[in-house]
């Protein structure tokens, strides 16, 4: 497992800005310097579903080093210097698609805080879809800032009342409720950054039944 610094031999990395707001999402190629040694330790740790998590899958902890290289890793842009990881897990998408809550089934956000951001490491070397961004239609918006919650809520409430719930399925591309704006595709030791406040979903697909489509996930803090 590399140490703190270690930025591995990362060939590419690329900005995107995306929809009406520019969402910005950052994808960063053969980022982790070891990444077979991520993939061992996954399969030396137990995974769980945790109480009071809508993540439609299992969770375990990830090497105790694995936030600081996070943190090492994002020097590589000077504005995210100070970036904190907030928390880190691996995780697997392995809910029954019947299973899912109705809120499982849309796209979704993790904080409303402008400061926060998400990442997704993609570790499977098998095939997987990435990760979707979407536009809602109804409200027009792709990201949820604490100023729009409760008009998000009620426009969802507004779906409902028109469009029943969601199909129990993961979410795909396209339907009445939302517009895909853009995606980051899957590639082993793919590591993507967006601000915590953009709808995005897994593009799960049938990988749940494989139970093979290991991520880390976080959640950092811009500044202090």
């Amino acid at each position: 497992m590399a140490g703190r610094g270690g930025l591995g031999t990362m060939t590419a990395h690329r900005g995107l800005a995306l929809g009406r707001d520019h969402v910005p999402v950052w994808i960063f190629d053969d980022a982790h310097p070891a990444p077979q040694a991520l993939r061992a330790a996954a399969e030396a740790v137990c995974f769980a579903r945790q109480d009071g998590d809508f993540y439609p899958g299992v969770r375990a902890d990830p090497p105790a080093d694995y936030a600081d290289w996070l943190a090492d890793f994002l020097h590589i842009r000077a504005e995210w210097a100070g970036m904190q990881v907030l928390r880190a897990s691996f995780a697997i998408a392995a809910t029954d698609p019947a299973s899912l809550l109705p809120i499982q089934r849309i796209p979704h956000f993790d904080d409303p805080d402008p400061a926060i951001w998400a990442a997704v490491h993609y570790l499977a070397e098998v095939p997987h879809g990435g990760t979707l961004f979407f536009h809602h239609r109804r409200s027009g918006y792709e990201r949820i800032t604490a100023s729009r919650v409760s008009a998000w809520r009620q426009a969802l409430a507004a779906d409902s009342a028109e469009h029943g719930f969601p199909d129990a399925a993961y979410c795909g591309p396209d339907d009445a409720r939302f517009t895909c704006i853009g995606s980051a595709g899957w590639r082993p030791n793919r590591l993507v950054l967006y601000p915590a406040n953009c709808l995005h979903a897994g593009d799960i697909g049938g990988s749940w039944a494989s139970r093979s489509r290991l991520t880390i996930t976080a959640l950092l803090r811009l500044g202090p």
